[in-house]
């Protein structure tokens, strides 16, 4: 099994720095939940691979996962909601493809019969 999902050299020269260890754990741990898997295949697939580096992105960008603030005549802007979205979109597809079973019964069940009479106690 694979240790990391991808390396932080993996990630461009913009996004690398002392962050991108934080940034490889948050998209760990948002994989990780969305995938119910505890640890990685080895290789990795590519479009775990895919999803992890572009999580990690977002991650870097905006870390508190704010999209904009405003105070007075103060503004910031970070990331912006449409990489929350895209994060969204991310997990959900890993979700539908590495389901667990963490969702509806596997099986289907017969609808209860209460056709049958009870007659009474029975004595020997």
């Amino acid at each position: 099994m694979a240790e990391n999902l991808f390396d932080t050299a993996d990630l461009p020269g913009w996004l690398s720095g002392s962050n991108a260890e934080l940034a490889r754990r948050a998209a760990n741990g948002w994989l990780q939940d969305a995938t119910g898997l505890t640890t990685w295949p080895d290789p990795v697939p590519d479009r775990l691979w895919a999803w992890a580096i572009e999580l990690a992105a977002i991650a870097m960008r905006s870390p508190d996962g704010a999209g904009s603030e405003s105070i007075d005549d103060y503004q910031v802007s970070s990331g912006g909601s449409g990489d929350w979205s895209r994060r969204a979109e991310i997990l959900a597809a890993a979700r539908a493809a590495y389901n667990t079973g963490s969702g509806q019964p596997v099986y289907s069940f017969p609808e209860p019969d209460w056709s049958w009479r009870a007659t009474g106690p029975r004595y020997l």
